[in-house]
């Protein structure tokens, strides 16, 4: 009989402490909602990529780009129409 169930059961019993795929896709995404220097922004692609993360740090980069995402309306910019209706309106123009 063969002992690769035993090797196979710690190999999996590793990777629990792992983030999956999804979870660095997610981490990926909170990363794009912050706006940070490119190569601060690169390094933390490297290490979400990395293999070596693991869920502490998964949790704290999680936390970390929640808390520095931006907010909305810094990043709203209206069209010219939609800035000239506004004008129009507030001005009593129409």
């Amino acid at each position: 009989m063969s002992d690769d169930w035993i090797d196979d059961l710690f190999e999996r019993a590793e990777d629990a402490g792992r983030p999956t795929e999804q979870m660095k896709k997610r981490l990926l995404y909170l990363l794009e909602l912050c706006r940070y220097e490119d190569n601060v922004h690169e390094d933390y692609e490297v290490e979400i990529l990395s293999s070596d993360l693991d869920m502490a740090r998964y949790e704290q980069l999680t936390a970390t780009f929640e808390m520095n995402k931006l907010d909305v309306n810094y990043d709203y910019a209206p069209s010219q129409r939609a800035l000239a209706k506004w004008i129009k309106r507030v001005a009593n123009l129409e």
